[in-house]
């Protein structure tokens, strides 16, 4: 396949005035292949639109002259009405061009609008929509909430890489009277929609979270005073029983009965909403760990209560960022605990902008599928000893992950990272590979037990990274035997590969990742406190994160002692990005610290 270039036409009009028109015409062959599309130049397709616009003008004149000029020849004159047939097609198109790129100049500075912007915001009418994502927006525009849903169920599946980038052209271009309405109505639906900007999806998630924390406090409220009335009224109906033995032939009055029943259901409802508040407090909590000490304040971008429960938390704005990270926990993670994922968000964000707090970080804490749970290792889909529960949340983090860049206002220079613990990091191998070459500029996996891959270039990006404590041994549960990998053995090509039950282990030289130190914390390995200790403050691991978030590998800090042969695997690769900045000195760095708080996934 060739490239779609620009190229200018000349044609001869009338008395041999040259005129030049811009044409779309396809160039096949064996041409190089032109450089990755990063975004799209307002003035020059301004001027693009305004050639077409031109073109729309003089060529059905050109094209009736043209024709007449050949008849006057006795010469056949089939380009004639062609060339006026393509004025006409100009005319039309002007005026959907035109209309779409007034509407992007008014969001957008001159200069370079992002891929999501120029793909869909100036395109978007003659993309292909296989899945009807263009029938489902039109439809949502005009607050139709099923066709909301509908798109989120779409989201879910993570098939349509394209679909935030057409979100957030949509977005974009509806009224803000409109978009004030969808999030009036339908918070909790707008909310979760990847590829809308953060500042909307944080005001639409927390306008649910407090309308939500509302109805159940109100209706908790209505719960405990109905129950205190019936406890009364059943303590008022047994006083006026006669007398009499106990026993199975006590009868009991038929109104007493169904006040107990009344006061049983009243306190299982109760009980029921329980979990709920607490996932509500937790979310709370998250969010109040921003606009302290420094930072930014938090953005809700993501809220699901009820059931498992969904959130994602950010700490500064990924649309604004130089560097973005976000977080993937691991087993045990619930969204009532969730506050000490968000914990370790925040303390990310303070290291990497203790170390560049000339750039924007944004820094966020991503629990959008369901974890594997220690007392689910029965359950086929809730189990950590194999990666269904991992297979089913990576279209999810994929789509995500889409979301991101399409929101992200500049065309590029951002770095995306995405930071995987424990099974978090199975979850982000699995998305990685369902995104190869557009997930992320690299990805970070902390005590990762295996990414679903057998080699990092399997990933699909540019740089892998992997950080193990020495006594960590959820590190190694990789190397066990227990299944096939489906491939020969590096050291005996006669032999099939084997690995644990998520993969090989990442952190193994053959796996073909970029490793960087972690201090061993001294914790006993079976007491697997070390798992849980990355995040620590003033540790080696946190800071050789923030330097890695920020790009800035010759900072890390290094091996104290490496292994022979061992330069090589703390060097970047050839394909990883170049460091933005001067190595710096890490000996104190003091970034503001938080209460200790370990998540519930360790």
């Amino acid at each position: 396949m060739g490239a779609l270039l620009f190229n200018r036409v000349f044609m001869w009009v009338g008395g041999g005035v040259a005129r030049g028109f811009f044409f779309c015409c396809y160039m096949g062959g064996g041409a190089a292949p032109p450089p990755p599309f990063s975004g799209m130049d307002i003035l020059a397709m301004s001027r693009l639109v305004a050639d077409l616009q031109r073109a729309g003008r003089e060529l059905p004149e050109a094209g009736r002259r043209l024709s007449a000029e050949l008849s006057a020849l006795c010469l056949a004159a089939p380009s004639g009405p062609q060339i006026v047939d393509a004025g006409l097609w100009a005319e039309e198109q002007v005026r959907d061009l035109r209309q779409r790129l007034n509407t992007i100049q008014r969001q957008h500075d001159l200069g370079t609008v992002s891929q999501a912007m120029a793909g869909f915001g100036l395109f978007g009418g003659h993309a292909p929509d296989p899945d009807g994502a263009g029938r489902l927006t039109a439809a949502a525009g005009n607050g139709d909430a099923t066709a909301l849903k509908a798109l989120l169920d779409m989201q879910r599946t993570g098939r349509d890489r394209t679909l935030a980038a057409r979100l957030n052209a949509w977005w974009r271009h509806l009224g803000a009277a409109v978009q004030d309405r969808l999030i009036a109505a339908s918070p909790n639906l707008v909310g979760g929609l990847n590829g809308l900007p953060a500042t909307v999806r944080d005001r639409a998630n927390r306008r649910c979270l407090a309308g939500r924390k509302t109805a159940i406090t109100a209706e908790l409220e209505r719960l405990r005073r109905t129950s205190e009335d019936a406890e009364a009224m059943v303590e008022k109906l047994e006083q006026a029983l006669p007398g009499r033995p106990t026993g199975p032939w006590l009868v009991i009055p038929v109104e007493l009965e169904e006040l107990y029943r009344s006061s049983r259901k009243m306190d299982e409802a109760i009980r029921e909403l329980g979990p709920e508040m607490r996932q509500i407090t937790a979310v709370e909590n998250g969010l109040a760990l921003g606009g302290r000490n420094g930072r930014p304040p938090a953005l809700l971008l993501q809220l699901e209560l009820g059931g498992p429960g969904r959130t994602a938390i950010s700490f500064g704005d990924p649309d604004e960022a130089d560097n973005l990270v976000t977080y993937v926990p691991g087993t045990g993670t619930t969204l009532e605990g969730f506050t000490g994922d968000a914990n370790r968000a925040a303390v990310v964000w303070d290291q990497a902008h203790y170390f560049q707090p000339d750039k924007k970080i944004a820094s966020i804490a991503w629990l959008g599928y369901t974890a594997p749970q220690w007392e689910a290792t029965l359950s086929l889909n809730r189990t950590v000893v194999n990666t269904n529960a991992a297979e089913m949340g990576a279209p999810a983090l994929a789509s995500f992950a889409d979301g991101l860049h399409a929101a992200h206002k500049a065309a590029s220079g951002a770095r995306f990272t995405v930071l995987g613990h424990s099974y978090g990091s199975t979850v982000t191998g699995l998305a990685a590979q369902q995104r190869s070459g557009a997930f992320a500029d690299q990805v970070i996996f902390v005590g990762s037990p295996g990414v679903g891959a057998v080699k990092a270039k399997d990933l699909g990006v540019g740089s892998v990274w992997v950080g193990e404590a020495p006594n960590d041994p959820v590190g190694d549960v990789g190397s066990l035997p227990l299944q096939f990998t489906g491939t020969f053995d590096d050291a005996a090509p006669y032999l099939l590969k084997v690995s644990g039950p998520l993969g090989v282990d990442p952190s193994a030289p053959e796996f073909g990742a970029q490793q960087f130190y972690v201090k061993d914390s001294g914790d006993p390995a079976h007491t697997f406190s070390a798992h849980s200790k990355y995040w620590d403050v003033n540790s080696t691991s946190l800071k050789n994160l923030g330097y890695l978030i920020n790009g800035q590998y010759g900072a890390l800090i290094p091996f104290p002692d490496p292994p022979v042969g061992s330069a090589e695997i703390l060097s970047p690769l050839a394909t990883s990005p170049s460091p933005q900045s001067p190595s710096i000195s890490t000996r104190n760095p003091s970034p503001h610290s938080l209460p200790s708080s370990t998540p519930a996934g360790g």
